[in-house]
């Protein structure tokens, strides 16, 4: 288990602004909005300091093995990160906007099939079958990402609904970080030569850095106020509380008329 200066220096880094990070959220009360987002980032911040003992301590086999099977975690909790701002986003008053759910399922199921299907073709190369599949897996999962991420774009956009600046910004170093990995796990497929996986994994590290460090700017500042819906949107919103309503009484009705 070699590790290089650069992936030392670019782990500690990785470390100190994903604590830095989670304190952001913590303290400013971000965590409230953005439970799962915390939560992975906390996961990340536990999962390398276990690591780093693991490793500090000459444990390979144990060291791979807590790695390893951390990994469907760890995409658990990416997939609730998207999920946790497409109810901030398509959720403006609690409830979901009539058609927002069932834009945001169709094109976030075509996405992830398609990225399935895309990473079923790639074959990248490694000295091992279960790192073969560790690039696999990273395409599929930034893939997936950044389709749903655009799914929910197109989602909001269609329906005139606003972001707010923190899923806004939350956005933003998700979409780059995933579409960076997107670049960096194809290049892996493309180039053939296994003495690029260290050059290519340590720019998706230094992404991620830069990525944190804008979310830690993002969340420092307060949230600006949010504009009011749109004269349509709002028009839509009365109408549909009007036929809930409506559709209440006629429920009562029925059910008063059944007990007579």
């Amino acid at each position: 288990m070699n590790i290089t200066i650069i992936q030392n220096v670019i782990w500690a880094f990785g470390f100190i602004v994903n604590v830095c990070l989670l304190l952001v959220l913590v303290g400013k009360q971000r965590w409230k909005q953005f439970c799962f987002f915390s939560a992975w980032i906390a996961f990340e911040v536990l999962l390398t300091i276990t690591l780093f003992v693991v490793y500090r301590a000459g444990s390979v086999g144990l060291y791979s093995a807590i790695y390893w099977s951390t990994g469907i975690l760890d995409f658990l909790l990416q997939l609730s990160v998207v999920i946790e701002m497409a109810r901030i986003i398509l959720r403006p008053t609690g409830t979901w906007v009539h058609d927002a759910r069932k834009r945001f399922l169709l094109f976030g199921s075509l996405g992830t099939l398609i990225a399935a299907v895309a990473t079923l073709l790639i074959r990248p190369s490694g000295p091992s079958a279960i790192e073969m599949w560790q690039i696999r897996a990273n395409l599929f999962t930034s893939m997936m990402f950044c389709e749903l991420f655009l799914a929910m774009m197109r989602a909001a956009n269609r329906l005139g609904l606003q972001w707010g600046d923190h899923v806004m910004g939350l956005g933003r170093g998700l979409l780059a970080w995933a579409a960076v990995n997107v670049i960096v796990d194809s290049l892996n497929d493309l180039l053939g030569k296994y003495e690029w996986f260290n050059t290519l994994d340590e720019l998706r590290g230094i992404v991620w850095i830069a990525a944190v460090i804008y979310w830690i700017v993002v969340f420092s500042r307060p949230q600006r106020e949010k504009k009011p819906l749109s004269a349509e949107m709002q028009q839509y919103l009365v109408d549909l509380g009007d036929h809930v309503q409506y559709d209440l009484s006629r429920t009562k009705q029925s059910s008063s008329r059944l007990h007579r």
